[in-house]
């Protein structure tokens, strides 16, 4: 196979997309932003419960097996398979996700263009940018090199 196909999202995952997208305004009414912020946002898995941040993070596993027989060419191109370490990369993969699931279920390819042309190259950029020459991009992961300076700053030494 040239392709493989998008990964769907687990059922639980669908689910509250489907709620969410109810909520994006019937008839030009919108819905309070305070309505919204209450609703599990897959996009944000810090918003859902335990049981859909597990399906979400299983989604992502998937999505970023799909990204990297897709999209990597040169290794350093590759979602590190420690990504679950990285916070900055942990944010923005739901996100990612999301946004391919919508263009895949797009009637128009416009959705698709956009998620190649801005979302996942905006996301690799800044994935590669964040890692900088960590060895993570090798395959061997890297403790967070900013934790002890992240320390001393939440402890107040810093001041």
């Amino acid at each position: 196979m040239v392709v493989l196909p998008f990964p769907p999202p687990p059922l639980g995952v669908l689910a509250a997309l489907d709620l969410l997208q109810g909520m994006e305004g019937r008839e030009g009414k919108a819905f309070p932003a305070s309505a919204v912020a209450e609703m599990e946002r897959p996009w944000e898995p810090a918003s859902c419960t335990a049981e859909l941040a597990a399906e979400i993070w299983a989604w992502c596993e998937d999505v970023v097996l799909w990204i990297n027989h897709e999209f990597a060419w040169r290794p350093a191109q590759l979602v590190p398979s420690c990504w679950r370490d990285h916070p900055h990369i942990a944010r923005e993969l739901p996100v990612l996700a999301v946004l391919r699931w919508r263009a895949e279920a797009s009637a128009s390819p416009q959705p698709t263009e956009e998620w190649n042309r801005y979302a996942f190259p905006t996301f690799s950029d800044r994935m590669l940018d964040r890692l900088g020459e960590t060895t993570c991009r090798s395959g061997r992961h890297q403790d967070w090199p900013a934790r002890s300076r992240y320390a001393s700053t939440v402890s107040g030494a810093a001041v």
